[in-house]
């Protein structure tokens, strides 16, 4: 039990390739496939955290586990999804780049011997990505490319038009994933700028070799 919450995070590694697959394959069933590996991934990295604290098995390896499970599947969604047209790249690119940007703040930080913890932002930012992005596979899975973002098919009636027009809202979630990355990076580095601002400018080392005996 104790070793449960590094299996879960390492298990989301391992899961990337599949879900990169499932989106791959360009089929409704793919997509939903998709959706349901997200939601695995995303309950998981709740969990796992909880579990920690409750066996008081919280370590380095756990959280590194933790830390970089969760960008690899972003990514792993982000990046076949650019490439099937579902999202532009401008928006992979800020996100994945702004998990770059964080990750190397937090680590320059620790060599500096200061830790930045999760900001509040942070934890949302993830929560939000992961809803925006499995809104979008759903609506892919319902909507084909061909169809104007905000409409849907004129041949879906029922429950499937509903669930269809509701899934064409997905540009909305991921307006607030980009606000919130935006943000919480934003967030991070105002918090970390003593940090970076004290060894901004690298200390002047005089050259003795330059130095001229007095006459």
């Amino acid at each position: 039990m104790r070793s449960i919450p590094n299996l879960l995070g390492l298990i989301r590694i391992i899961a990337t390739p599949l879900l990169l697959v499932c989106i791959l394959s360009d089929t409704a069933t793919g997509y939903l496939s998709a959706v349901a590996l997200l939601l695995f991934m995303a309950i998981s990295d709740i969990v796992d955290g909880k579990l920690a604290r409750r066996f008081n098995v919280v370590s380095p390896m756990g959280v590194f586990l933790d830390t970089i499970s969760d960008k690899i599947f972003v990514a792993g969604a982000l990046i076949p999804m650019v490439q099937h047209a579902l999202l532009p790249g401008w928006i992979a690119f800020l996100i994945i780049v702004r998990d770059f940007a964080v990750s190397g703040l937090r680590s320059y930080a620790a060599a500096e011997g200061q830790v930045i913890a999760a900001r509040e932002w942070g934890k949302q930012k993830l929560a939000i990505t992961v809803t925006a992005l499995i809104w979008r596979l759903i609506a892919a899975a319902l909507i084909p490319l061909s169809i104007p973002i905000l409409q849907v098919p004129a041949n879906l009636s029922g429950s499937t038009l509903l669930l269809a027009r509701v899934a064409s809202l997905w540009p909305l979630p991921m307006a607030l994933a980009l606000i919130w990355t935006i943000g919480s990076g934003v967030d991070y580095f105002w918090k970390a700028w003593p940090i970076l601002r004290g060894h901004w400018a690298s200390p002047t080392v005089s050259d003795p070799t330059s130095r001229q005996e007095a006459p």
